[in-house]
């Protein structure tokens, strides 16, 4: 397949996001550093400087991302290779999204049945509209920050991925994914209470598997919107509603979307996607419209 840059610029090119992307998150962590800033349990809420530190670190993938792809191909280039036009009917769109917003809580619906079983999750009740309705405002206002993410990873990382085949491309971006968030996983940001030496590699684990499922959406749609449903989904709905949902205080690491509870169920959510395109390839079937955009665009 022709590609539209040379093998060495394009690894430059993913050098340099890297570095970007990973300084940036450091530097925009430096404040909560220097005030001594620790989640030690899960009870705690996120402090205000928190909260600005995170909103900065989620903007930078999105901007290199652009920028890069910009400096090389212009502006208006840049918004397509990215994902940022709409590669499908609207329609077709619409209703990605609205899966991409089901697969998290799937997910984590059937991984807080494991750790009920397993005693180390207690559901309570089911949240009603009054918990419902404050996520929803709280998820669409919160959009621009997930789309700041996944314009990076899924816009501009992963069709350079794809170059290592497409399985470890995609475990390859869910691992890099995790080592990013390291500077806020290190301040208990994931696990609080508990050792950076155990919640960074679970961390990177958890980003491995979930960052899968989230790829794999965006290859299957076409657009970065879906991947950007499902992420938002992730932090916006299977997060507190988890805590909400249970009748005493949860252990992010034992229970919830991030925990190693629902780690069986994202593998098998993984091997389903691996299976299914080992079957493909062992038809030769062609490689999905998107999937061939993204790999002509490297």
């Amino acid at each position: 397949m022709k590609r539209t840059s040379t093998s060495g610029s394009s690894r430059s090119d993913l050098i340099l996001f890297l570095s970007i992307s990973f300084v940036g998150a450091w530097i925009t962590m430096i404040p909560l550093w220097v005030d001594g800033l620790r989640r030690t349990s899960a009870a705690q809420g996120t402090p205000r400087l928190a909260a600005l530190c995170m909103i900065l670190m989620m903007l930078v993938p999105a901007l290199t991302a652009f920028g890069l792809t910009a400096r090389g191909r212009g502006s208006r280039q840049a918004v397509r290779v990215l994902g940022l036009a709409r590669a499908t009917p609207w329609r077709h769109e619409v209703r990605s999204v609205a899966v991409a917003l089901t697969i998290p809580l799937g997910l984590t619906a059937a991984g807080l049945t494991v750790a009920t079983l397993v005693g180390w999750y207690t559901p309570a009740h089911l949240p009603g509209p009054a918990t419902v309705a404050p996520l929803v405002l709280s998820a669409l206002l919160s959009v621009p920050l997930y789309f700041g993410e996944e314009l990076g990873w899924q816009g501009y990382l992963l069709p350079r991925l794809l170059r290592y085949g497409r399985t470890r491309g995609l475990l390859i971006g869910g691992a890099i994914w995790g080592a990013w968030h390291v500077p806020m996983t290190a301040l208990g940001g994931s696990y609080p209470g508990h050792s950076v030496l155990l919640g960074i590699p679970v961390a990177v684990v958890t980003a491995m598997l979930l960052g899968t499922v989230i790829a794999t959406v965006r290859l299957s749609t076409g657009s970065v919107w879906a991947a950007v449903a499902a992420h938002l989904s992730l932090n916006e709905f299977t997060l507190p509603l988890t805590r909400e949902a249970s009748g005493r205080l949860v252990d992010p690491l034992l229970a919830g979307p991030l925990s190693i509870s629902t780690w069986p169920v994202t593998a098998l959510a993984v091997l389903g996607i691996w299976l299914a395109y080992r079957r493909r390839a062992g038809r030769d079937q062609p490689l999905p419209a998107v999937e061939g955009q993204l790999t002509a665009s490297r």
